[in-house]
């Protein structure tokens, strides 16, 4: 399995543009240091551009370790190149390996900026807020420092405060797609689609071409219904990465929600071959519980109700706080006239804040009505 590279892959670019100017400030006496230096430029332009080197470059850094341990920016890169790899048994060696050059190099911006995506990337943002605060106060009002400070906040809930420093970064480079797109984000967990849409555009015309902006684009042409849009902003985004599943889920919604119901079983079937049965962390627990969900509206649009029970089932199972869950079984069961079951569903659903509408509440209040006549219990 490999953890998400998107995040760190639209900020790898600043990172290491920042690196020329820490290995400019290196004591160069003599001429094996200065091929060192020389060695660490060219490593840095490999991680950026080519990733088919980032063996080498691995083989290269460890080697520079072997004579110069001590060389901050040389454990910088090495953390770089192994989260480049992104298999999962190296995100801890990333992690300790930008931790040693900070521990030797405090004020190396960009290893507080990539160990901050590192640690996003591993669903730790308290971590990586941490890492940004300490980089602000080196380097007060950095655009890119700003921007992914206010996607931190918004991972951590608090959209409003991502709204505000994703604006300050825009403000202090209007230019940065990654801003942009951080900017959009907010937007839409503010339930801004309309000009979520706004920020995703101007960010894939800024530069940010990258799956996640186009999946995210999708999304919010879903929640504006405007589905031949977001059908074809996430068929682009599994063009560009075929490796990620939420957006398969996103096009079997748009499928569906547009009356396309004979083309929603194949993304399906893909995301579910590539997220397995066994949810190894809560971001795989949660795309299986998308999965289940969309199968099971999937199962209830074409009226084969035991199967969408089945997967709506599988939904609650693994989210019982997930309302949508709650609310749509509660549907599927008053639809097969289970109504002492639905009643329980609605109830949770209702508390979760994702009540049933007001039309089926009261299909399912009649029902339990007639089936408990006045004076019979």
């Amino acid at each position: 399995m490999t953890f998400p590279s998107a995040r760190t892959r639209l900020a790898l670019a600043v990172a290491l543009v920042a690196l020329p100017a820490c290995l400019a400030g290196q004591q160069k006496p003599e001429s094996d240091t200065a091929s060192v230096a020389d060695r660490l430029k060219q490593v840095a332009a490999d991680l950026f551009s080519r990733d088919e080197r980032v063996d080498d470059d691995i083989a290269t850094l460890k080697s520079i370790l072997g004579t110069e341990p001590n060389s901050a920016e040389a454990h910088m890169l090495l953390g770089i190149a192994y989260r480049t790899k992104g298999t999962a048994d190296l995100m801890g060696e990333a992690a300790g390996e930008l931790r040693q050059a900070l521990s030797l190099d405090p004020s190396l911006i960009p290893a507080h900026l990539y160990l901050a995506h590192l640690y996003l990337d591993l669903a730790r943002p308290e971590r990586a807020k941490e890492e940004l605060q300490t980089a602000l106060a080196q380097m007060p009002g950095q655009a890119q420092l700003l921007a992914l400070l206010g996607e931190t906040d918004r991972e951590l809930g608090d959209p409003t405060m991502a709204l505000d420093l994703t604006g300050q970064a825009l403000q202090a480079d209007s230019g940065s797609a990654e801003a942009r797109y951080y900017h959009g984000l907010a937007l839409y967990d503010l339930g801004r689609h309309e000009d979520s849409i706004g920020d995703f555009e101007q960010a894939l015309k800024q530069g940010g071409r990258r799956p996640e902006v186009y999946a995210n684009l999708g999304r919010a042409y879903i929640e504006t219904r405007r589905f031949p849009q977001a059908i074809a902003s996430l068929i682009e985004a599994i063009k560009l990465d075929p490796s990620r599943a939420q957006p398969m889920i996103e096009l079997a919604r748009a499928y569906r929600l547009n009356g396309q119901l004979g083309r929603v079983e194949a993304p399906l079937t893909h995301a579910r071959a590539l997220i397995g049965d066994t949810a190894v962390s809560a971001a795989d627990q949660q795309l299986q519980r998308d999965l289940y969900l969309e199968e099971g509206l999937f199962r209830l649009a074409l009226k084969q109700l035991p199967a969408a029970e089945r997967s709506l089932q599988k939904v609650v199972d693994l989210d019982s706080s997930y309302g949508p869950g709650h609310r749509y079984l509660a549907e599927v069961l008053i639809r097969q006239g289970l109504y002492t079951r639905a009643q329980d569903q609605a109830l949770r659903a209702e508390k979760l804040g994702s009540p049933l509408p007001a039309d089926l509440q009261k299909t399912l209040d009649d029902k339990l009505r007639a089936s408990h006549p006045k004076g019979q219990g």
